[in-house]
């Protein structure tokens, strides 16, 4: 079996999404998702000027052999958009691999070790009120048995709801400082609304200083959070430890590391308890089982970055990493907009807290090209925070 063509398909059901599919002389084909938001057509340009013509004419099953190609034959390692190209294809890699034999991606990974999958959903909402109705709502009429807040409102303005092309990144005002106290205050509103035996995880997104991230850490420590995540940005290796150092909440991080060297200093210092690792980010399933395995080895659960701009192909192999790894802890599941499914068939699905999917070879997802067609590629970019200064705050 021979690899015949690489296929990028940029489509904009309501958001951008970067599809792969690699066709094969046998007939059988794979997909993969090479998204990353705000920057979809760098990833696609290079898998079309530069990746395909080294995938054509050969075997697909060499699927280590390629991704230690691409990773250190550019010389020039890592990145989001070689890691997010990466991924795409190392995916549909993967699906073909599955189809060919005729299982499951799971099974391909040395089988299941739980039938279903514990997950959260996000809180959204125009304001504090809304959220803590939402909140409610979710537990009481659906039976969610964790759910997610996030730092600072409105969520993701921007990201979502693309309908035309966009000159430049929505912004939205951030004061870290002023901010503490009602970060605090929504945290024990939602805990009251919810009851104790809820999980409430809650996101601080890189919004705080180290400083600040522990005073809201310890106001938190007494209403039992599930974990808090991304407290402080990853670029100071030592901010993370800093933070680890003074609370004795559960914390979770890692969805902007690219593989696993940028793990290890959180798994070997034991700084995190969850790690949040996207598989688009680190270059799809060969670099995901190995940051698994290694978490594993320091008795770090994991937590797949699983939010509303993944596809249900991420989704999926999520699910597979997911029931097949030993130290799974939940899966983020954002809640993807219904046009993505006029796209993309497949995928897991809620039951009562959590996810179940049906057992099909290989990833188990399809892609529909003519209803992709229907919705072009617009230009979008990830929101901004500005200070009441105007200075660049992390968003």
């Amino acid at each position: 079996m021979k690899i015949i063509q690489v296929k990028t398909i940029l489509t904009c059901p309501n958001q951008n999404y970067l599809f792969v599919k690699i066709l094969t002389d046998s007939g059988i084909y794979g997909v993969g998702d090479a998204s990353l938001n705000g920057r979809e057509k760098a990833v696609a340009d290079l898998i079309d000027t530069y990746l395909s013509p080294l995938l054509t004419g050969r075997d697909p099953e060499q699927i280590e052999d390629f991704w230690q190609l691409v990773y250190r034959g550019s010389y020039w390692r890592g990145g989001n958009i070689i890691m997010s190209a990466l991924c795409g294809i190392d995916m549909a890699l993967w699906d073909i691999l599955g189809k060919s034999a005729g299982k499951p991606l799971y099974a391909l990974l040395g089988g299941k070790v739980r039938s279903k999958v514990l997950c959260y959903s996000h809180v959204l909402g125009g304001t504090q009120e809304e959220k803590i109705a939402q909140a409610a709502e979710y537990v009481q009429k659906h039976g969610l048995k964790v759910i997610r807040l996030r730092a600072g409102l409105p969520a993701a303005n921007g990201t979502f709801g693309v309908t035309q092309s966009q000159g430049g990144p929505k912004t939205e005002p951030w004061n870290p400082e002023q901010e503490i106290e009602g970060t605090v205050e929504y945290f024990i509103r939602i805990r009251e609304a919810v009851g104790k035996q809820v999980g409430i995880i809650y996101d601080l997104h890189e919004r705080f200083s180290p400083d600040q991230a522990v005073r809201v850490l310890r106001k938190l420590e007494g209403y039992d959070p599930f974990f808090i995540e991304d407290p402080v940005a990853p670029d100071c290796v030592g901010s993370l430890r800093y933070v680890r150092e003074k609370t004795v909440v559960p914390l979770a991080f890692g969805e902007l590391y690219k593989s696993r060297w940028e793990c290890l200093p959180a798994i070997t210092g034991r700084w995190i308890d969850f790690l949040r690792c996207d598989v688009i980010r680190v270059g799809g399933v060969t670099e995901a089982r190995k940051i698994a395995a290694l978490a594993e080895t320091y008795d770090i659960k994991m937590a797949w970055h699983g939010p509303n701009d993944v596809s249900p192909i991420t989704h999926a192999v999520n699910w597979h990493l997911n029931v097949s790894e030993y130290n799974f802890g939940i899966q983020e599941d954002g809640a993807t907009d219904g046009l993505i499914r006029q796209v993309v068939s497949g995928g897991p699905v809620y039951q009562n807290g959590y996810l179940v999917m049906e057992n099909r070879p290989g990833i188990g997802c399809d892609i529909d090209e003519e209803a992709a067609a229907r919705y072009p590629f617009c230009k979008a970019y990830i929101p901004i925070c500005r200070q009441e200064d105007d200075s660049l705050h992390n968003w």
